[in-house]
């Protein structure tokens, strides 16, 4: 599978969650089921599961709420790190002696280093290399132009 694939395939994921979450909402919107049940619609083992709910939670496209889980209107593509993965080569473009620092990419950019170290653990993912290849790189910019 190639990388960009992997990008289509991670935002479906999430997506995909979050509807599960969705589907199974009750009158006010919270979902009950326990992340055991979420597990076995989803399709992955619990302690993935754990983990893509643990994203969810932790940039806000669910809430915990009376022990379940609401959807927030976050979008996964926007209000997550993936989002910055095209800011990010665009800045390596154009300010190249930033690469190796988290730090100034994070100020630069004006969001946390753990964004930004999160930001290069998914292109890492998605294309096994922290060093962007001109294809990836230019197909990811052109996505969000």
């Amino acid at each position: 599978m190639d990388g960009i694939q992997k990008v289509y395939d991670t935002i479906d994921g999430y997506e995909r969650l979050l509807e599960i979450v969705r589907e199974n909402a009750g009158p006010n919107n919270v979902c009950m089921l326990t992340k055991k049940e979420i597990s076995k619609l989803y399709g992955l083992s619990y302690t993935g599961t754990c983990k893509k709910l643990g994203f969810l939670l932790k940039y806000r496209l669910l809430e915990q709420v009376d022990g379940g889980f609401l959807c927030t209107e976050k979008k996964v593509i926007q209000d997550t790190p993936l989002s910055l993965l095209p800011k990010i080569l665009l800045l390596m473009e154009k300010r190249p002696e930033v690469y190796d620092s988290f730090k100034q990419q994070a100020e630069l950019l004006s969001v946390s280093i753990g964004d930004v170290q999160t930001a290069w653990g998914f292109y890492s993912y998605f294309f096994g290399s922290k060093y962007p290849q001109e294809k990836e790189q230019s197909l990811l910019i052109n996505k969000t132009r």
